[in-house]
């Protein structure tokens, strides 16, 4: 948990909007464009050759009555159409007419390429972070809650608008919208439920400074931080915790500032409250692994959360999805091209090729300026500003450092060049003074920029070596971390008027396209789940639905991170290089290399050699690179040879003539000006001098560092590439179809729900994601009839599967006669159809004709025929009597019998031809009623008793029950009495019960009284308490007395179902020789499950159920052999 929450200032930003409904013109406005477009049609045919400039118009009166919008409504309608260049107008005739292009639009009948006409202009104000450069559209709070823990003004925290991107600028704007729809609702009491089409956000823009309030207005928003005390280094360090509304980068800003203001200004009161909280442990910065493994984590819990947590849980869910795909867009966002630079010679090629692919602008930025290394430039820059390319230079990296006279001289000439060709005065901006940047990098428009720490515009030191990369776009679109440069470079040029003319936005840039989309934007992201509709009351399969839902969410993410192979690049400044060595030292797996100009002791301390010396431990490869050892630094290099001596193998200790400064951590490039073994990363300068800015860059993934190592003289570390794994179904259908059913009870609703999830494309992967969500059979069998409803003619493979799903379902639940419809319609699916049409006629005359034709058959396997034994069998001695009659047919059972002799004449194992024999041996006689219905009568028989005397006792206790129902009023007692006296209703039951007269009982259970008991019961009292002052019974005790009454005649009907009102006498004949085949049979049942005999699917289940048919008989021959 954080363990404490901060409030940072946030100033208003007033931004103009355009506010539309969307690109496309609306029904409304295509209607009367059309109309207009036709009328003026009319118009030029009814006068052939007339001059279509001269023409009419079409009056605005006319359209009024054509539609009956009223004339505000149409005057508002043209307006738009008018301001989007569609109609004109004639404001003395009040007619209108279309444009030339509209016509041959619909003419085309493109006229859906036409945007809308229908928006409005407005001012609004959005909220800047003055700490992270976080922008949004939220309200926040006038005052801070505790003003110890509000953030203070100081000119570290100096974000502007320059550092917010135009998506979010229109995503603030936009949550400015929702903000007002809520507050609209708020204070009518309810929600405001939209209709229409929904206000969007169609173009944003700054208001020019000079327009801007001189008073701005001031809110603070809250940002959770813990604050620890690093171990090794013995530093305060604050750490973000990271959030779904701000980035990444935007919280290590936020840290790094904040940790700087500790370092800078520790007597504040503010930086003694965070003191006060500080915990002494690693600090874990916020990273994207971290934010993918919480959201992994918690969606393992979704599956397993109880009922009235995973509403809660999903708002958590929702929190991280956000926060880990806002961090993957981050880091596609910065993808772009690398390239390393070693030898110097190189370097200075890169230098004159960024300075030659420049076509608006391009910056210098270096600590040191001298005559040699600009003059060594000057026919590349002579050239650049000779094409109109404006020049920026930002030097200096003390406050006190000048650029020489002989410098001066050379962009001087650069100046003189530019005048002379009648060039901007601002072609050439030099900073005013020096910039206190410790950085060389050169930036060509936005799309290709060099970093490194070699300072090109110093001397030529020929006989050094650096690392440098060379960023540069991917897309014709610019680039994420060049352009973070450019913002950097204002921010940190020393004046304003030069910052103000740097450019640094897309679109200052040539080939800036107005509908390019930035490859972050463009991820294919699916739907995040809705949450369930009834918490507490969802069905398992939507739960389990909503969990693999969420799990494949964060599966998503992680596919796409590891599929991504081009390096990301962002930008590094000031104390998190600081921050980079050690947590890069820290949670390094396989590679460690660290380069540097100097080696001091202030850096290579005994803490990080510790730390190196574990990580070796781990099976960690270290290098160490120098030049120079610093004076009084000795102790350092000791140290580092003590690592190299201890481990060898692992541990390279290497000073040469490089100057490189670098750090290389597994996957991770961290390169710039900043001397990792030299520097501490932190300052304690005087209050108002800002120290020198360090800036670099983190390039991750790629194989980028990698390279780098192998540049910088390290030995080559195997790397494992992360698999973009196999895609996985989103379940989000699935999951929207499981809650729609749980909150619909109407099975008519819930029919219409299940066709509408179906008509979508791939219903075949919506049952897919069903079956993994283990969603009842019921809704699988509803799901894929409607899925296949119009598509049995050709339907897809993967549909014509769950088609045979279908077929396999329907026969194992013995639904034959639906399984030969579908079979019939699919006929390359399911069993053979002689076989279909023979299940399916069970229990009709027409089954003889099926088995007859099965049994003539040609090629039929020994499966088959037990299937079709057993089949004809249950049609002797179980007629299920679906053809209209109790019992099977004379000519029916004759004619099964012949085929049941000629199919167990051939090759089928013995215990079928046994049951063969036992149904053609049945006397005829026990045709009607069945020996299956002589069986069950006789089982009934042998279990009534037993369970005749338990009804029996059930009534004796309903009865005595109901006898000794006290009462307190005469009216009561006396009622109670009559209806239990041996000639009451009661009393004549009671009677029947001690004899056990199972007649006598069963009669009373007609009696007319029983039909109407709470009338029959007033009746009766008032009869008996006539002249009483209290003669009803009312209340709680008439209904106590009546639920009695009730258990007494429930009773009396469970007695009563006992009774055999059927005379056996009839059927007394048919029982022994039924018994006997009943015996026959029980005996050969453990023969006939055990059967190993080969069958297919549906024969199976076509066994199975004639067996189950005759169950009944099997059982009373078990009963009677025990």
């Amino acid at each position: 948990m954080p363990a404490l929450r901060v409030h940072l200032p946030y100033e208003s930003v007033p931004v103009r909007v355009r506010l539309g409904y969307g690109d496309e013109l609306s029904r409304i406005e295509v209607t009367v464009l059309r109309a207009v477009v036709e009328l003026w049609n009319e118009q030029l045919a009814a006068a052939p050759g007339a001059d279509p400039a001269h023409a009419g118009g079409v009056g605005l009166s006319r359209l009024n009555t054509l539609f009956g919008l009223g004339y505000r409504m149409t005057l508002d309608l043209v307006f738009d159409l008018w301001r989007r260049e569609y109609i004109t107008l004639d404001l003395y005739r009040a007619r209108v007419a279309p444009t030339p292009a509209v016509v041959a639009a619909f003419a085309q009948g493109e006229q859906q390429r036409l945007s809308s006409g229908e928006f409005k202009l407005e001012t609004i104000d959005v909220w800047l972070d003055r700490v992270g450069g976080h922008l949004t559209g939220r309200s926040g709070s006038a005052r801070p809650p505790d003003p110890d823990l509000a953030v203070p003004s100081d000119a570290l925290f100096s974000a502007t608008v320059d550092d917010v991107s135009g998506s979010d600028l229109v995503r603030a704007a936009q949550e400015t919208l929702s903000e007002r729809g809520q507050a609209r609702g708020a204070a009518a009491g309810a929600p405001i439920v939209p209709h229409g089409r929904n206000l969007r956000v169609m173009e944003t823009r700054l208001v020019p400074a000079h327009q801007r309030p001189g008073a701005r207005r001031r809110a603070w928003f809250p940002v959770d931080i813990t604050v620890r005390l690093d171990p090794d280094t013995e530093l305060v360090r604050v750490t973000v915790v990271q959030d779904s509304r701000r980035s990444l980068a935007q919280c290590e800003r936020i840290g790094r500032l904040l940790t700087q203001f500790l370092e800078q200004r520790p007597g504040h009161r503010f930086s003694q409250k965070l003191r006060a909280s500080v915990e002494t442990r690693l600090a874990d910065p916020p990273s994207l692994e971290r934010s993918i493994n919480r959201l992994t984590g918690l969606a393992g819990q979704a599956l397993t959360a109880s009922a009235g947590t995973r509403d809660a849980l999903h708002e958590q869910l929702t929190d991280a999805l956000r926060t880990a795909r806002s961090q993957v867009e981050a880091r596609v966002g910065g993808e772009a091209r690398v390239d390393l630079l070693r030898a110097q010679e190189d370097y200075r090629a890169a230098l004159r090729s960024v300075i030659e692919r420049a076509r608006r602008q391009v910056v210098l930025v270096a600590s040191t300026v001298r005559y040699e290394g600009l003059a060594d430039l000057l026919p590349d820059l002579r050239a650049a500003v000779a094409r109109g390319v404006q020049l920026v230079l930002l030097w200096g990296r003390r406050h006190s450092d000048r650029i020489e006279q002989k410098a001066e001289n050379v962009l001087e000439e650069l100046r003189m060049e530019a005048a002379g060709r009648r060039l901007s005065p601002s072609t050439v901006l030099v900073a005013r003074r020096s910039a206190n940047v410790s950085a060389n990098m050169v930036v060509a428009d936005n799309h290709t920029a060099l970093v490194g720490g070699y300072g090109y515009l110093g001397l030529l030191d020929k006989g050094t070596d650096q690392l440098g990369v060379v960023v540069s776009a991917q897309e014709p679109g610019g680039c994420e971390p060049v352009e973070s440069i450019l913002r950097w470079v204002r921010r940190a040029m020393p004046d304003g008027i030069t910052a103000s003319a740097v450019h640094f936005r897309e679109r200052d840039f040539p080939g800036h396209e107005e509908g390019w989309t930035p490859p972050a934007e463009r991820l294919p992201w699916t739907e995040p789940p809705a949450p369930l509709e009834q918490d507490t009351a969802a069905s398992d399969a939507a739960v389990r639905s909503w969990a693999l839902a969420w799990r494949n969410c964060a599966a998503e993410v992680r596919r796409t991170l590891n599929g991504r192979t081009r390096p990301s690049v962002t930008l590094v400044e000031d104390a998190a290089h600081r921050d980079a060595l050690w947590d890069g030292v820290r949670a390094a797996e396989r590679q460690v290399v660290v380069a540097g100009e100097h080696l001091a002791t202030t850096v290579v301390s005994r803490r990080l050699t510790n730390v190196l010396r574990e990580r070796l431990g781990a099976g960690v490869r270290v290098d160490v690179l120098f030049r120079h050892v610093r004076k009084g630094s000795d102790d350092a290099e000791e140290r580092l040879a003590e690592l190299a001596a201890e481990v060898p193998a692992a541990f390279g200790l290497h000073e040469g003539r490089s100057s490189a400064r670098a750090l290389v951590c597994d996957d991770e490039l961290v390169v710039g000006s900043f001397d990792f073994l030299a520097h501490e990363g932190f300052y304690s300068g005087q209050p108002g001098r800002r120290p020198p800015a360090e800036v670099g860059l983190r390039v991750s993934g790629g194989g980028v560092a990698g390279e780098a190592a192998v540049l910088l003289g390290a030995p080559a570390v195997h790397r494992r590439r992360p698999r973009a794994g196999e895609a996985h179904l989103a379940h989000r259908r699935s999951h929207r179809l499981l809650a729609a059913l749980d909150a619909c009870t109407d099975p008519a609703q819930r029919a219409q729900v299940v066709t509408e999830a179906v008509g979508a494309p791939d219903p075949a992967g919506l049952l897919a994601e069903l079956r993994e969500a283990q969603a009842p059979d019921e809704l699988l069998r509803i799901t894929a009839a409607a899925a296949l409803r119009g598509r049995t003619d050709g339907p897809e493979p993967a549909l014509r599967e769950w088609a045979g799903w279908l077929l396999e379902d329907l026969w194992s639940r013995g639904r034959f006669v639906e399984a030969w419809v579908l079979g019939s319609a699919l006929p390359d699916c399911g069993p053979p159809p002689l076989l279909a049409r023979t299940a399916a006629t069970i229990g009709t005359p027409a089954v003889a004709d099926a088995l007859d034709e099965c049994a003539l058959q040609d090629g039929r396997t020994p499966g088959r025929t037990a299937a079709l034994i057993a089949v004809g069998a249950a049609q002797v001695l179980a007629w299920p009597g679906r053809g209209g009659t109790a019992a099977v047919p004379p000519e029916v059972a004759l004619r099964v019998r012949e085929a049941l002799r000629y199919l167990a004449a051939k090759d089928v194992a013995p215990c079928w031809a046994k049951l063969a024999d036992a149904a053609v041996s049945c006397p005829p006689e026990l045709d009607d009623p069945g020996p299956a219905a002589i069986a069950r009568r006789q089982l009934a028989r042998e279990y009534r008793n037993s369970s005749l005397d338990e009804a029996w006792e059930a009534l004796d206790e309903a009865l005595s029950s109901a006898t000794e129902t006290k009462f307190s009023f005469e009216a009561g007692l006396k009622t109670n009495a009559h209806l239990f006296h041996a000639n009451g209703l009661f009393g004549e039951l009671r009677s029947a019960a001690e004899r056990r007269d199972l007649f006598a009982a069963a009669a009373w259970t007609q009696r007319p009284e029983l039909a109407d008991l709470p009338g029959f019961l007033d009746r009766t009292t008032a009869e008996i308490a006539a002249g009483l002052k209290n003669h009803v019974i009312h209340s709680s005790k008439r209904r106590a007395y009546l639920e009695r009454l009730r258990r007494v005649e429930a009773a009396a009907g469970a007695v009563a179902a006992f009774r055999d009102e059927r005379a056996d006498a009839t059927a007394a004949y048919q029982v022994e020789p039924a018994q006997a085949l009943a015996g026959r049979l029980s005996g050969l049942w453990p023969e006939l499950r055990a059967d190993p005999a080969e069958q297919t699917a549906a024969e199976r289940h076509l066994t199975e159920h004639a067996l189950k048919q005759m169950g009944d008989i099997r059982e009373w021959g078990t009963l009677e052999r025990s």
